[in-house]
């Protein structure tokens, strides 16, 4: 397919733009599989959905550097896939996990756990000062790495939110807080964590949690402010969808990002259907193989 096509942006070019709907395509393929897997375990270990996250964790987390960190909220598969882990290693610490045999919280790899992903708690609290310490480190020995959070606004009472905020814009610590949405739960579109933030004194800005185009530009902005030290962001996915509206195509984010780019020409609606092909047969070829 041709590297140009109408209606290009240069600051998101097409071949972005694929690249972005393929991984989102492949996150959810692995979420599917283990879902699969987890609907026929007896065992209590459960690995994290982040089906219907795929535009927040792909935009966000597709142009980290080599010595970034990411603070997740849950355990779960899909960062490593994201930060390159292999397949088959990866779908048998699944396997092992859902099974009982391995603990959720045991990492793929000591390597990839040193550049990538935080330790994991249940504590949230505990999460994100590791996370503040993470990035804390990073200023203090100039280096121009940046830890992303994910975390839910749910995850902390409003005294601790304003702390964290308010150390996070006084330090300009470089750190990106990705507040995604609750599961489950029926809300108003904002909630008053992005009103926080901007009282704190940084940057807190609403995005549709379905708009992988708008996620990634927001998410280069804000890496490039943190990484270039001007202190830290808060980006709040939320959904649009009225209260009491039932869920349909466009609250799928993998749904939403193909109609935008098949009514911009940036692929055509074959190439869409297909674009996890490759990664489908990688994934039987392990599954057999483990």
């Amino acid at each position: 397919m041709s590297e140009t096509a109408p209606h290009e942006n240069p600051l998101v070019p097409n071949k972005k733009l694929r690249q972005i709907y393929t991984a989102m395509v492949e996150a959810r393929l692995l979420d599917e599989h283990i879902a699969k897997l987890q609907r026929k375990a007896k065992s209590r270990h459960r690995l994290y959905s982040t089906s219907g996250q795929e535009a927040c964790r792909v935009a966000t987390a597709l142009e980290l550097n080599p010595g970034d960190l990411v603070s997740d909220l849950q355990v779960s598969a899909t960062m490593d896939l994201l930060f390159g882990t292999s397949l088959a290693p990866l779908l048998r610490h699944v396997a092992a996990v859902v099974s009982g045999t391995q603990s959720r919280t045991t990492l793929l790899s000591e390597e990839l756990t040193a550049k990538r992903q935080l330790p994991w708690t249940d504590d949230a609290s505990d999460r994100l000062k590791m996370a503040l310490g993470a990035a804390l480190a990073f200023k203090t020995l100039k280096q121009d790495n940046i830890v992303v959070a994910y975390t839910h606004h749910a995850d902390l009472p409003k005294r601790s939110w304003n702390q964290v905020l308010a150390l996070a814009a006084e330090l300009s610590l470089p750190i990106i807080f990705v507040v995604l949405p609750e599961p489950d739960i029926k809300k108003s579109p904002a909630t008053n964590i992005c009103a926080k933030a901007r009282s704190a004194g940084l940057p807190g800005i609403p995005v549709d949690v379905n708009d992988a185009v708008a996620l990634y530009r927001v998410a280069q902005e804000s890496i490039g402010r943190a990484r270039g030290g001007d202190g830290a962001v808060l980006i709040e996915c939320i959904s649009y969808r009225p209260a009491g509206q039932r869920s349909n195509k466009i609250d799928d984010p993998i749904l939403h990002m193909k109609n935008f780019m098949t009514g911009r020409q940036v692929c055509s609606e074959d190439w869409a259907d297909h674009a996890g092909d490759t990664f489908r047969k990688n994934l039987a070829a392990s599954i057999v193989k483990s």
